[in-house]
């Protein structure tokens, strides 16, 4: 139930990145969604008593993590839908990530190379964001905004193995660390260039931007570090199958969205690329 929940949570998060887009930029999105969401996160940290470590490693590793994990990626993907990208297709692009995670892992790790299953389900996934790509052209869509929304999830696998480097350090801890670091970058950026004084808002796109920030941030993350601390981070990796397909249904829902046939060919690929690739 808790897979299922924080799925569907972060499937969510590009149909309301969408709506929030009608009157924020997407630096204010994300500015105010990691500013949200960490000090909702540092309040869970307090109440569990969990300290953010100071040495210079950590704090380093921190401000990588916060780069490429929130303010880096969220940005992106911000900017990559303000040039027309639907959620679902965005949703699709954001789930090579675990294919470009098998390349770094493969020349930044010494255990966890290349094998025959994860080459082929990394061509397979590949060729599946192919597919979506060039249907998505075919059809007038951006293709600058598609590559910023590949490179976001691009950002996603660099940081997974920046995490991974923190070792024991608590999953929450991360969290908070990664999201002070965003909201410490990005902040200064939203005050100067969209202060919230000359900001002009509806309350559906106010509601969008408050929901990013307290559930497909602040509660998935934690949502997630329970998963993954009970049953595993292979059986959180399990979200990958399911995050498209809910961004899919919730932007046919609200969005009227209607999927392609490509995005179903693609789905495919993806999702049977990522299975091989986590066969052994």
């Amino acid at each position: 139930m808790r897979l299922l929940a924080v799925s569907a949570i972060w499937g969510s998060a590009f149909m309301c990145i969408t709506i929030a887009l009608r009157d924020f930029s997407p630096i204010a999105i994300a500015g105010w969604r990691v500013a949200i969401a960490a000090a909702v996160v540092l309040l869970i940290c307090r109440w569990q008593g969990l300290v953010i470590p100071t040495d210079k490693r950590s704090l380093m590793l921190l401000a990588t993590v916060g780069l490429f994990n929130s303010a880096i990626p969220f940005s992106l993907v911000g900017w990559g839908q303000s040039q027309g990208i639907n959620s679902a297709t965005t949703a699709l692009l954001i789930s090579a990530s675990p294919f470009a995670t098998l390349l770094f892992s493969h020349f930044m790790t010494r255990d966890d190379r290349f094998t025959w299953f994860k080459m082929i389900g990394m061509v397979i996934g590949f060729s599946g964001v192919v597919v979506l790509l060039s249907g998505e052209i075919a059809a007038g869509g951006s293709a600058v905004g598609m590559l910023a929304i590949l490179s976001a999830s691009f950002c996603y696998a660099f940081s997974t193995l920046m995490i991974r480097k923190l070792g024991s350090v608590p999953g929450l801890v991360i969290v908070a660390g990664a999201l002070t670091v965003s909201t410490i970058v990005l902040m200064p950026m939203v005050l100067i260039f969209y202060p919230p004084t000359s900001q002009a808002t509806s309350f559906e796109s106010l509601a969008a931007l408050l929901y990013l920030a307290m559930l497909p941030t602040a509660l998935a993350y934690f949502l997630r570090t329970r998963i993954t601390q009970i049953n595993g981070a292979t059986f959180m990796s399990n979200a990958g199958y399911l995050i498209p397909f809910f961004a899919v249904i919730w932007g046919w829902l609200f969005l009227n969205e209607i999927p392609q046939l490509n995005m179903f060919l693609a789905l495919l690929l993806i999702c049977g690329g990522i299975a091989l690739g986590q066969k052994r």
